[in-house]
């Protein structure tokens, strides 16, 4: 007689590979989803070029006055554009806050029906949590970074704790810490 218990239970290694690659694939895709979206939706500043004449010509000689006038304007305009790029940072490191909030919800509301799935979203809200907390960082706004990271903080506790900590017992009608067993006669097993 053939076992076939192993062909229906889902775990043989190149299912339990598939749906690695693909846990992995669906989260790598949702962080590139909201960082090109934000992106796409609120385009950051336009860099500044400088002056091809003038750039060339610091290299070989000294500028003339008008020249100098032409660089100075440039590097205005320049440091101009680095604030507008860390106040940008700050934002998008915000609304990627939000959105990685919003999927790591959808991940742990769908976890019990759709696991694999809900792994996915998980580690999507996960990878978008890490873009959020670099760009905050780059903002070299502090406020805002520590307000980023403590969020992150958070919400990476309370999603270890549910996962790891706060797991239904075997018999699926309670949620908490696994309590012990008890044998049967009353007693903790370890009192015997």
């Amino acid at each position: 007689m053939v076992d076939s218990t192993e062909d229906r239970s889902g775990d043989r290694p190149d299912r339990r590979m598939l749906r690695t690659v693909y846990t992995f694939c669906l989260g790598l895709l949702l962080a590139l989803f909201v960082g090109l979206g934000v992106a796409t939706v609120h385009p950051g500043p336009a860099e500044p070029v400088p002056p091809a004449a003038v750039t060339t010509a610091r290299e070989s000689r000294e500028l003339a006055p008008e020249e100098q006038q032409q660089w100075a304007a440039y590097e205005r305009e320049r440091e101009g554009w680095e604030e507008s790029s860390m106040r940008y940072s700050r934002d998008v490191g915000v609304v990627a806050l939000v959105a990685s909030v919003a999927l790591l919800a959808v991940g742990l509301v769908v976890e019990r029906r759709r696991p694999v799935l809900a792994q996915g979203v998980l580690l999507g809200g996960l990878f978008t949590l890490l873009h959020s907390v670099v760009r905050s960082l780059l903002s070299q706004d502090t406020v805002a970074s520590f307000a980023v990271v403590t969020v992150a903080l958070v919400v990476v506790l309370y999603l270890g704790y549910r996962r790891f900590v706060d797991r239904p017992t075997p018999a699926g009608d309670r949620w908490g810490p696994p309590r012990p067993v008890v044998s049967d006669n009353g007693k903790h097993p370890s009192r015997r």
